[in-house]
């Protein structure tokens, strides 16, 4: 794309056909560096959930235009004895969002033909070793819309949160490189930990929150 120039598609166009057209786009976009680092993962754009999306896109050019996305995010969960802990993640110094944050135990994209419960169990498992059987017995507890001006554009993103309930000698283990620590706190280590300076993302530190204000452990 040359400078000043228009990426132009007939509104009758076919969903693939508006797809071609913002691959070359963002293809553009990523060669002249405008781009966080390329993903090639899809994203849904423009499509209500259980709808057919308008078009989809390489998921590192969706903050760039401000196009809404959703997530899934999982708060681990430990209780014994009366007290209740939560496993917190770090990811790793070479992600190209937020490197080096604290997470919750999970939090992935949805990307294009996935749905949330297949995120939730295909993302638990990448990134912290739960088992299918297990991830499907989280509960989900709400969603939060999220919007806020990030370095490489506009961050707009549904969040769904669930909590989950794991054993008490379960011990997560990443498998895709994306996660590099794992720490499982007690809810009044995490909330010292949210009130001070520690690096929590933006939407892990708001997830965590809502737990613990559902666990009685905050004040609403």
């Amino acid at each position: 794309v040359t400078e000043g120039a228009v990426c132009m598609v007939e509104h009758a166009a076919d969903a693939k056909a508006r797809t071609a057209a913002m691959a070359h786009v963002a293809s553009s976009l990523s060669a002249r560096g405008l781009l966080t680092q390329w993903r090639n993962e899809l994203y849904e754009i423009g499509a209500a959930e259980g709808d057919r999306p308008y078009f989809d896109i390489e998921r590192a050019a969706v903050r760039f235009f401000g196009f809404a996305s959703r997530a899934v995010h999982l708060n681990g969960l430990v209780c014994e004895h009366g007290t209740s802990r939560m496993w917190i993640g770090r990811r790793s110094p070479v992600k190209a969002i937020d490197p080096g944050m604290y997470d919750n135990l999970m939090g992935g994209g949805v990307g294009r033909g996935i749905g949330i419960e297949q995120t939730l169990v295909k993302e638990s498992w990448e990134e912290a070793g739960i088992p299918p059987e297990l991830a499907r017995r989280a509960v989900l507890t709400g969603t939060r819309f999220v919007q806020r001006e990030v370095p490489d554009g506009l961050h707009v993103e549904t969040l769904y949160m669930y909590d989950l309930e794991l054993p008490v000698d379960f011990q997560p283990a990443n498998q895709d490189g994306e996660v590099v620590e794992f720490r499982c706190l007690s809810f009044e280590e995490v909330m010292a930990e949210l009130s001070g300076d520690a690096p929590y993302t933006v939407d892990a530190g708001l997830v965590a929150i809502e737990c613990l204000k559902r666990r009685g452990a905050l004040s609403q």
